[in-house]
């Protein structure tokens, strides 16, 4: 059930892909490039991805903020009104964020009815949890989690820094999936070099980067599922 889902994904991406580069080769044709440049057109290709990944999955950053990208390539060869790039990526964010906040998607793994929240500071704080929840909005955290079977966890941070320790935590023996939800914000993990990591984090104008891993984990070695999403931020997987 599941491939079948992501084999429709794919094709609703590659089809729509195909149909937007029939539309830019039939606008090519009325209206001048010359002025726009091999690698500007190289990045409409890229961006056009984005937008249309982006779409599939209703992840909003991914589609206006690419939008703003485009307007600022094009409005000289389209006779576009000339804005401020600093004024349309703050549109294409404040958009982006609106229809977040509408179209909010549920994830029905995770349902927490209260949150441990942060904001405007930095703080620290000890999670004695086997299924720990955190936020940080508008400031800086971290998050010292302490479990004897961590079975799952989720936070989230927006426009703000969260660091999670997890070197005092001991996993489920089946594993523990942990959900991670970035916008506009940076996210540490500080997981112990020995355990086995699944990454499925999706990321859109965003990155996901390991460092600090040198070899590779024995087969029976703790499992960990990273799942979740950034957008225009950053989720880094520190090794310790």
């Amino acid at each position: 059930m599941k491939g079948t889902v992501i084999m429709k994904s794919k094709n609703i991406f590659w089809g729509l892909f195909f149909l937007l580069s029939a539309v830019f080769i039939i606008a090519s044709q009325t209206v001048s490039f010359a002025s726009v440049g091999i690698m500007s057109i190289l990045a409409t290709i890229f961006l056009a991805a984005v937008i249309i990944s982006s779409l599939v999955q209703l992840e909003f950053f991914g589609v206006f903020v690419p939008f703003a990208f485009l307007y600022m390539i094009y409005d000289e060869p389209l006779k576009l009104k000339i804005i401020s790039p600093w004024l349309l990526l703050a549109s294409a964010v404040m958009i982006s964020i609106g229809f977040s906040l509408i179209f909010r998607k549920r994830h029905k793994r995770f349902v927490y009815p209260h949150w441990s929240a942060d904001s405007c500071s930095h703080t620290g704080e000890n999670l004695d949890d086997n299924n720990p929840h955190a936020k940080v909005s508008l400031g800086s955290s971290s998050k010292y989690l302490h479990a004897d079977c961590l079975q799952s966890g989720q936070f989230a941070a927006s426009l703000g820094e969260l660091e999670l320790y997890f070197d005092q935590v001991q996993l489920s023996p089946g594993g523990a999936e942990v959900f991670l939800d970035c916008n506009l914000a940076s996210i540490k993990l500080y997981i112990p070099r020995g355990w086995n990591i699944i990454n499925k984090i999706s990321a859109s104008l965003g990155e996901v980067k390991e460092n600090n891993r040198r070899e590779k984990p024995a087969e029976n070695a703790p499992l960990l599922t990273l799942a979740g999403n950034v957008k225009l931020g950053s989720i880094e997987i520190m090794y310790i």
